[in-house]
Order: C-alpha cells, then structure tokens, then sequence
C-alpha cells in the first residue's frame, strides 16, 4: 500500500467515525427530550362553546321626567312588589293606567329596575346616584300624564322630618337611564 492510498484510507474510517458518532448521537438524543404532548384538536366552530345563558341588554335614557317624593305609615302595606320599603327605592306609573283597564301592579319599568340618575339626588341627607323599583303610583296618570317616566322616592316612614324632607324636595325634572334584558 501506498503513502497516498493510506491517507485515503485513514479519511474514510475517520468519516466513518464521525458518521457513525453522529448517528448514535443523534439516536440518544431522541430518546433524552420528554415526549412530545398533542394538543386537544379545536371545535371547528370556536364560538360553539359560547355560553348558552348569556344575555344582552338595552339601554334606555329618558330627559326631563318628573319626579316627587313621599313617605309611608311605619304599618302600612308592602309596595306592589310585595317587598318592605327602602330608602332608594322609588315608585313608577303602572304600565297602564287603571281607568284604562291597567293592572295597577304591573310597573312601566319592571320591580328591581335599577335606574342611574345623571345627576345625584339627596335623600335624607345622603346623595343618590342609582334607585331601584319597588312600587307603582299615580295609577292613573292623573298628576303626572305628560310625564311617563316619572317616579316617586320613598323617603322614609313618615314621621316629621321625614315628611318635612318629602315636601322639601319638591317636584323636579331629571335624566335618568336603565337596562333591560334583550328579549
């Protein structure tokens, strides 16, 4: 053999080596790294999963409505909607008038309607910015017909300041908004 066919012979195995190392590296390798997970395959429709009991809300806004204040007898009996009285709660014309055949228990703005005053209002000393429905009044539109979406704020049982702070109020005009369920 040859000085030259050696050399030739001397690179090959050394190739060899090297291929051969790779290999069986590359071989170990796999064998080192955590398997791979496979992930949970997407419904075709992603909003399938969207939540059946979801539910949307109009927003109502009304300007310039009257509205007064009033007290209750401490033993009187429970606003329309069956509950006891609150500071905060307030009182709406029925849906319809009573002379009209309306059921006076039946509210223009659904019991628990919670209405967001764009201005604050005092009620016995404290400012209000929301009030909430528990009572109808004016069943039959005969003080406030021209204002539909009047309401009355209970201001307490009546008692002397009570009532003092009812007739103190007066009978002002606001802005006020509320949400209902899309149906």
């Amino acid at each position: 053999m040859t000085k030259k066919n050696f050399h030739y012979l001397l690179m090959a195995i050394t190739a060899l080596i090297i291929i051969m190392g790779l290999v069986w590296n590359l071989a170990n390798s796999s064998k080192s790294q955590p398997q791979r997970k496979t992930p949970i395959a997407e419904p075709e429709n992603k909003n399938s999963n969207l939540d059946k009991d979801a539910k949307w809300y109009v927003q109502f806004t009304v300007k310039n409505q009257k509205t007064t204040a009033y007290t209750e007898e401490a033993n009187a009996p429970r606003p329309s909607n069956g509950q006891s009285y609150f500071i905060g709660g307030i009182a709406v014309h029925p849906r319809y008038p009573v002379n009209d055949g309306g059921d006076p228990r039946i509210p223009i703005l659904p019991y628990g309607t919670i209405i967001h005053l764009s201005q604050p209002i005092d009620i016995q000393g404290q400012q209000y910015r929301s009030l909430q429905v528990m009572d109808t009044g004016d069943v039959n539109y005969g003080l406030w017909s021209s204002y539909p979406y009047w309401f009355d704020i209970y201001y307490g049982n009546t008692q002397y300041y009570s009532v003092k702070n009812a007739r103190n109020y007066g009978t002002d005009l606001v802005d006020y908004s509320w949400f209902e369920e899309w149906k």
